[in-house]
């Protein structure tokens, strides 16, 4: 037993996790080669759980990344929309400022004909 232990242990290199499961199952009396053939297929699956969890732990750095980006982005056509609109409202203001003292001026023009004569006009 000592012996099969080793050889486990030498080609789990030193994997305390893997070692135990695998002593563990030795111990119980799964044969010592069906064990020697399951290493390689529970480091696959060990570094494929590791990969999933790197890919997870990506997407969700991803995600993140992609909604402050978002945000920012709705911000900044919000803040260009404000922008125009404040726009808008400026030239409307002034549209009708300008037709105010338009009005004014040709309601005192029209007063100025009707009350002095034409040559002080």
């Amino acid at each position: 037993m000592g012996n099969a232990l080793n050889t486990l242990s030498n080609a789990t290199k030193e994997d305390t996790k893997l070692y135990n499961c695998i002593k563990e199952l030795y111990e119980q009396g799964v044969p010592f080669e069906e064990l020697k053939a399951l290493i390689p297929d529970m480091k696959r699956t060990r570094e494929q759980l590791r990969i999933k969890r790197m890919l997870e732990n990506n997407n969700e750095l991803l995600v993140s990344m992609i909604t402050k980006e978002m945000s920012f982005l709705l911000d900044a056509k919000e803040r260009q929309q404000e922008e125009e609109f404040r726009k808008i409202d400026q030239l409307i203001r002034q549209q009708q400022a300008f037709r105010k003292e338009s009005s004014q001026t040709s309601a005192v023009g029209k007063l100025k004909k009707l009350l002095l004569p034409d040559s002080l006009t």
